[in-house]
């Protein structure tokens, strides 16, 4: 398979899904994508806790926020969903960038409420992306926020924004190591590993080369963050490959018929844009 029957194979793997598809993909060393719906808004969920997380660590680069200081979780930001820090003693004080790393890693709710007060708001975050060129992207409402949301108030995104944003990050287009690097290196250690990486040979969020400059044959890293909602799944990330090579995914979900096929159809895009990478950048090598 090449580049040029891509398009085929991602069409023919979406022909059975019932449901709504937004999808991006870019390699980044040739400069082809592939779009669907790029451009149609979808509930980020928890998505938006990497734009969120990018802006801490711009804050962070400029002197803004010291990512080692220790915070007490306001009472208000302790809410259900995913994440550890709702089982966790009150009296447990994490560091700012501990609170990046669970809002990425393990996708907690929790941390990330915590992270948008210390950023300056939900309107701060809105902000950032606007200035990022992410015009589709805002942030509404907190994690858990039920009362927001029945009031018309969510998160949005969309495929094209994500892609856009990841781009950034993976080609260190920040101009700083501090935030390009620090994003993407929390988001190598995904826990919640069901879609992207799934049927591909990813390495292990602990696995000890996960960080190598040198990427073995047959493997790749995904950094990357799941979303999930009521017949919405989401998952977007930088893919990693041997000899430099980079691609970027970004798959987007809504009126599903069930979450689980939504779950399956993500970790099977991904194998066949995967495969496809391998097969095109060996024809070059």
């Amino acid at each position: 398979m090449t580049l040029n029957r891509l398009d085929k194979d991602i069409f023919s793997t979406l022909s059975d899904l019932d449901g709504i598809v937004g999808l991006y993909f870019e390699d980044l060393n040739s400069g082809k994508k592939i779009t669907i719906n790029a451009d149609l808004e979808f509930s980020a969920a928890s998505t938006i806790k990497i734009p969120l997380v990018t802006l801490l660590f711009k804050k962070a680069q400029k002197g803004e926020i010291n990512l080692n200081e220790k915070v007490i979780i306001d009472e208000s930001n302790r809410v259900g969903g995913s994440g550890i820090i709702k089982e966790l003693d009150s009296d447990y004080t994490p560091t700012i960038i501990d609170l990046a790393k669970l809002a990425i890693v393990l996708s907690d709710n929790v941390a990330t409420n915590q992270l948008i007060d210390i950023v300056g708001g939900a309107d701060e975050v809105t902000n950032f992306c606007n200035d990022m060129n992410l015009k589709s992207t805002r942030l509404q409402r907190k994690m858990m926020d039920f009362e927001s949301l029945k009031a018309g108030k969510d998160n949005y995104t969309t495929p094209s924004d994500m892609g856009y944003l990841l781009k950034l990050l993976a080609n260190d287009e920040f101009k700083s190591e501090d935030v390009s690097k620090g994003v993407i290196n929390i988001m190598k250690r995904q826990q919640l590993n069901q879609k992207l990486p799934y049927l591909i040979p990813a390495l292990e969020p602990d696995d000890p080369n996960i960080d190598s400059n040198t990427i073995d044959q047959g493997t790749v890293v995904v950094a990357h963050k799941t979303g999930e909602l009521d017949r919405v799944q989401h998952d977007v990330g930088v893919f990693l490959l041997p000899n430099g090579h980079k691609y970027i995914l970004a798959i987007y979900t809504k009126n599903l018929s069930t979450d689980s096929e939504g779950i399956k159809a993500i970790a099977n895009l991904s194998k066949v844009v995967y495969d496809c990478m391998v097969e095109t950048v060996n024809g070059l090598n």
